[in-house]
């Protein structure tokens, strides 16, 4: 049996393969859980991708995830501890990387959902993983949980699994929406990116997805590092960029849809929705931040509805005065064609 290099590396060791009807029950059952939770998802797609891919149960050491799938071979490894269960986050995750994957016409890769890769380059792959495991536990019907980690509260619906890349990724859904986050991710397309360019900008799109990779390779150096100075340094690393990354996507969002809003009703929404976005908020640096700009907002949101105010007297005055004009303005016409 060929084990490349990486595997070897990972230390995975390959036991036997999935046999066929066990992977065509797992396929079907796998199909059905995805289109249950989205219905626009191409159900037979995901049947055959799945049962033309090759499983394998294998030796898996503890420091990894129970369940990788290898771009190199195409091979999904699953770990003798664990059943072949879709109901699985850790099964279900790799199945998405799985079905993600778009190739050219040659079978280079491409891209993985909202993952480019690229001649020289991988780009967006942290974003990407956050995605995968916001779609999981969208899935597996997860709830929002405050998770204690590297000295912050994170409220997440992934506890187990990258909690600060997912939570970030929860709080762009909520802002911009997920219906695109969902299509790009499952179907490998452009349109999430440039949905979030259109509503955050460019500079602050391209910034975010910086600092996900930051998270996640300071994240996987704590993996290694034994000095506890080191260790300190990369988690207030984490905590920074997180808080950062947190305020640049509040303060676009909003400081971008205030400049939309045209009537009282619009401004309403938009009170609303800052306000929900307060349950996804992480650490209680994030909470000052959320707070002052709150207060800040309302400031503005008060001027605003009070500019909406004076405009609605000054249309009832022009009426009432308009009304008055032409009564007279009428009664003297009269008096012209009596005459």
């Amino acid at each position: 049996m060929h084990i490349n290099k990486y595997l070897k590396q990972l230390n995975i060791e390959p036991i036997k393969e999935v046999d066929i009807r066990k992977k065509c029950e797992f396929a079907n059952r796998a199909a059905m859980v995805i289109v249950d939770r989205y219905t626009d998802i191409d159900y037979l797609r995901i049947v055959d991708t799945l049962q033309h891919t090759q499983m394998y149960i294998a030796k898996i050491p503890s420091n990894l995830s129970p369940v990788n799938y290898s771009y190199l071979d195409r091979i999904m490894y699953i770990s003798d501890n664990i059943e072949i269960d879709i109901n699985n986050e850790y099964v279900l995750h790799e199945v998405i990387h799985r079905i993600q994957e778009y190739r050219n016409k040659k079978e280079k890769l491409i891209q993985l959902g909202l993952c480019d890769v690229m001649e020289t380059k991988i780009k967006g792959l942290a974003l990407n993983e956050a995605a995968i495991q916001y779609i999981v536990q969208k899935v597996l019907k997860g709830t929002i949980e405050i998770v204690d980690i590297y000295n912050m509260k994170i409220p997440t619906m992934s506890k187990n699994y990258y909690p600060i890349l997912t939570n970030l990724i929860e709080q762009i859904a909520f802002l911009v929406g997920d219906d695109k986050l969902i299509d790009s991710t499952l179907n490998s397309n452009n349109e999430f990116k440039y949905e979030t360019i259109d509503i955050l900008g460019e500079d602050v799109y391209n910034s975010i997805e910086k600092s996900f990779e930051q998270i996640l390779e300071t994240k996987n150096l704590l993996l290694k590092d034994t000095d506890q100075s080191i260790f300190d340094k990369n988690v207030d690393l984490i905590k920074k960029v997180y808080i950062d990354t947190q305020s640049k996507i509040m303060n676009s969002y909003f400081s971008n849809q205030f400049k939309k809003i045209k009537n009282t009703e619009q401004l309403k929404d938009f009170s609303n929705k800052l306000v929900e976005y307060r349950q996804y908020i992480g650490s209680d640096e994030g909470q000052v931040l959320y707070s002052e700009f709150f207060q800040n907002m309302q400031d503005k949101m008060k001027e605003k509805e009070q500019s909406y105010i004076n405009k609605a007297l000054i249309v009832v005055k022009e009426n009432k005065f308009t009304k008055v004009y032409n009564k007279i303005k009428n009664y003297f016409k009269s008096l012209v064609f009596q005459n």
